[in-house]
């Protein structure tokens, strides 16, 4: 059961079947549970969390106590993944934003099982280039575009990395915390949008009505983010092939 469960998560599916075989029995399931905290600013990194389902805001806070969104990871990769070497502390807030599921192993077993996985170094080399090309993406994206093209991105981006379908248990106060706005701003593009029939929202909820019109009015750093990550993950031997 657990085996199966492994393969929900993107580094996870990495994993060689013998590799994955020796490590299975130190994974734990955890649930994610809205405002759950993983870690915190300057504190030891203690487990690596695989997300199954739901998603994990990475959060930079200022010494006054302000914080900024400068993250997002479900599915598609882990949390402390990075934060596993060097110094072993966390410089940022992993709060769950929206529920759900994960794996997650001690860090000690975490380095092992990296050193022991060539597919897994390889998944999180690239886990770590996207997420670095995503924040520069993102920090000009917040300079140049509007509220409501990266409002549409938000969501969507939210909707893949979740691993659910259409319907996002995504408050406004984390959509506005998401995209450095103001909560009332928000809550005007969330209606603009619902009236246009891109989305139905209600007290703790989006649904998503119509992907393809989203993606129309999303900005264009989805569709950038999108040519990076298909290179970033593109395998070596075909990048080689197509020189």
């Amino acid at each position: 059961m657990m085996d199966a469960i492994l393969s929900g998560n993107a580094l996870l599916a990495e994993l060689e079947p013998s590799t994955r075989a020796r490590f299975l029995p130190h994974f734990q399931r955890a649930e994610l549970r809205r405002g759950d905290v993983l870690h915190s600013d300057g504190q030891p990194t203690e487990w690596v969390y695989f997300p199954l389902t739901g998603l994990v805001a990475i959060l930079t806070q200022t010494i006054a106590g302000e914080s900024v969104q400068t993250g997002m990871v479900g599915c598609n990769g882990g949390v402390g993944v990075l934060e596993a070497f060097g110094s072993g502390r966390f410089r940022s807030r992993g709060e769950v934003q929206i529920p759900g599921t994960a794996v997650r192993l001690g860090v000690a077993r975490y380095r092992e099982m990296l050193h022991s996985s060539p597919g897994l170094e390889r998944a999180v080399e690239r886990h770590l280039e996207m997420l670095v090309t995503e924040a520069r993406q993102l920090m000009a994206c917040n300079a140049l575009h509007p509220i409501e093209g990266r409002l549409s991105r938000s969501i969507l981006d939210a909707l893949d990395r979740s691993c659910l379908d259409k319907v996002l248990p995504l408050t406004q106060e984390a959509l506005a915390q998401m995209l450095g706005a103001q909560r009332t701003t928000v809550s005007s593009c969330l209606a603009r949008l619902q009236r246009e029939g891109l989305i139905r929202s209600s007290r703790g909820a989006i649904e998503v009505l119509d992907v393809p019109r989203l993606e129309r009015i999303a900005c264009d750093c989805r569709e950038s983010l999108a040519i990076a990550k298909a290179d970033i993950w593109t395998p070596e031997e075909q990048q080689s092939a197509s020189a």
